[in-house]
């Protein structure tokens, strides 16, 4: 039987064959290199468990006085299995549930956040696993690259083989950031709480897991509706997961939040050294380098606000129902001058310029702004007849209906009936947008109930919006960092100058600039009138729960607020010309140089008192103007 010849391999083919062998190998060449570039500059995890000690943070005032310092002043390392279960499952529950059964990168997690976000057309879940949140906020830069990610997955993977679970979790609760300058469990729980974390209740580890997502939007110093939202989610999210029963739940969510007065002494600046140094973590991050942070704050002028909200609190607010009181003052570059979030901020840290608050009439800014912009003027007139749309029939606050009014007339009198035909007449949405445009970021309905300032804002927002009349037409931006440097004088970072964003056109700036005079010189803000040009709108919502007086002249534009932090009426003569407008006008004086600061009206009475120790006055001293300081 003859031999069967074997079949010889085509030319062609070999060199197909060869070609994609030599890619495959030429792939996997490129890909290692690739992968070194990645990992190169990776950071050191030696001895990462047990490194305890944060950063310090000092902070500086523009002109160079040190105004806050952050740093260990409440830190410990803590261990998570001496600490109470609820703790560490509370941050399980609701960052990553199936922290104990994944590898560091959790491939289910990812697939059901990309499919939720896909249902729902935006963001709304992240895939992040906590190990992966460790190497982002803590190791990494905040930089978005895909180079940065790689290297994410790479030490999340890393960690895990390196670490333990309950090491993992160790390192993570404490060196994450809680919000308010507390780094790390044990911070927080005596930032928020005033006790050690070992002492946490249930609410309270809730409480401090559900901040994590995002530390200011949560903040219960910021938001506490949200905050106690966020929290109820997080002992549901346990619920589900097994770690507590319903009877559990319901047992914590009795319990009331208690925010605490810390022993160590807080000036008038940790208002805003709070907010500035949400913009470190932002900008640069925040890791084991100590940092000196040169603000825009002044903390002359921080001073004298601080005295005016007091002072004007204790003499009008006390006994007209009103308890608190904020004040933002911006500069024509956008930086954030002055920043008083309330009375004293040992008793309460809450920043109300930060809250969200009703704004009233002081949101007719955005609606006479887009109609002048559709084309009408100061002159034309418009009907203030009443008005009913559906159900709703807005008032006008004691003014009787003539027929029709000038624009100008309308703004003054802040008449509502003419301010809701003018939103029908441009639209709400040209209203929104606009408002957006000039920097309000929190979400405004739009119905026409919103034109008459229904919807929430918050104080820094509504005057930085007001900024670009300042700057005749071009948009404001607010900041507060000059500057970021390590103790050795190396720039970290620098603020750069802001783009020249025309979104008013210099022929409406001066429309809003005619009836905003007006309103100081004949309407609702005759108490805020100045000796010299200002303008300004007054703000009150429904039962006069808020109150805001808002304007500009000069160099400064100011926007303060009064109300009282759960909501309730104060007193119906309480409007934004008056409490508000009385501590506006009082600032200004003292701002521009027409009223003497309280540092020279205490150098006159040191001097004072000096003169009546060597002659004694022959009737009985006058009380000090800085009492109830």
């Amino acid at each position: 039987m003859a031999r069967k010849k074997r079949k010889s391999f085509p030319l062609k083919h070999k060199r197909l064959y060869g070609f994609i062998i030599s890619c495959v190998i030429f792939t996997i060449v490129i890909g290692f290199f690739v992968f070194l570039f990645l990992i190169h500059d990776m950071p050191n995890l030696d001895n990462l468990e047990t490194k305890g000690r944060r950063a310090s943070i000092v902070f500086e005032s523009y002109d160079g006085k040190t105004i806050a310092v952050y740093g260990d002043l409440f830190r410990n390392v803590v261990k998570i299995d001496k600490l109470p279960s609820y703790i560490g499952n509370s941050i399980m529950a609701i960052e990553d549930r199936r922290f104990y059964r994944h590898c560091g990168v959790d491939a289910w997690g990812i697939i059901r956040a990309m499919w939720m976000n896909i249902i729902h057309r935006r963001i709304v879940q992240g895939g992040s696993t906590i190990t992966q949140q460790l190497a982002k906020n803590l190791f990494l830069s905040q930089n978005k690259s895909i180079k940065r990610k790689v290297q994410e997955l790479i030490l999340a993977l890393w960690m895990e083989k390196k670490f333990t679970k309950k090491q993992i979790l160790s390192i993570y609760i404490n060196r994450v950031y809680f919000g308010g300058g507390a780094y790390g469990i044990d911070a927080a729980a005596y930032r928020f709480f005033g006790k050690k974390a070992q002492q946490l209740t249930l609410y309270e580890s809730a409480k401090l897991a559900s901040v994590l997502k995002s530390p200011t939007t949560y903040s219960p110093f910021y938001n506490i509706d949200k905050s106690d939202q966020r929290t109820a989610l997080v002992l549901s999210c346990m619920v589900d997961a097994g770690y507590i029963s319903d009877n559990e739940m319901k047992e914590a969510l009795l319990e009331k939040e208690r925010l605490s007065r810390l022993s160590v002494p807080m000036d008038e600046n940790r208002y805003f050294t709070d907010w500035a140094l949400e913009q470190v973590q932002e900008v640069i991050g925040v890791g084991d380098e100590d940092l000196v942070v040169r603000t825009t704050l002044d903390s002359k002028l921080q001073k004298d606000a601080t005295y005016i909200i007091r002072k004007t609190l204790n003499e009008y607010g006390f006994k007209n129902g009103a308890n608190q009181m904020a004040l933002v003052a911006l500069d024509k570059t956008g930086a954030v001058r002055v920043m008083v979030g309330g009375h004293t901020y040992s008793t309460s840290q809450y920043n109300r310029a930060l809250a969200q608050r009703s704004f009233g009439s002081a949101f007719k800014y955005f609606v006479f702004l887009t109609a002048f912009e559709h084309g009408f003027d100061v002159h034309d007139h418009i009907s203030d007849a009443p008005i009913t749309i559906g159900n709703w029939s807005p008032k006008n606050y004691h003014y009787k209906s003539v027929g029709s009014v000038s624009l100008l007339d309308a703004f003054v009198k802040s008449i509502n009936t003419c301010t809701i035909r003018l939103a029908q007449k441009v639209g709400m949405s040209a209203i929104v947008d606009k408002a957006e445009q000039l920097g309000i970021a929190s979400e405004i309905g739009r119905n026409f109930a919103s034109a008459l300032g229904a919807s929430s804002v918050n104080l820094l927002e509504m005057t930085t919006a007001y900024g670009a009349t300042t700057l005749n037409g071009i948009k404001m931006s607010p900041f507060g960092i000059i500057s970021i440097k390590n103790p050795k004088g190396k720039i970290l970072y620098r603020a750069t100058s802001r783009p020249n964003k025309r979104v008013i056109s210099s022929k409406n700036c001066e429309k809003m600039k005619t009836i905003m005079s007006a309103l100081m010189e004949r309407g609702t803000g005759r108490r805020a009138k100045l000796p010299f040009a200002c303008y300004g709108k007054t703000g009150t919502s429904n039962d006069s729960r808020d109150a805001s007086f808002i304007g500009f002249s000069k160099t400064l534009t100011v926007g303060v607020w009064a109300g009282n932090d759960d909501n309730t009426p104060m007193n119906q003569k309480i409007t934004g010309g008056v409490l508000p407008a009385i501590a506006w006008r009082d600032f200004m004086l003292v701002a521009l140089g027409y009223s003497k600061s309280i540092a020279e009206v205490k150098a006159e009475m040191t001097k004072k008192n000096h003169i009546q120790r060597k002659q004694p006055p022959k009737h009985r001293p006058m009380r000090t103007l800085l009492k109830g300081l």
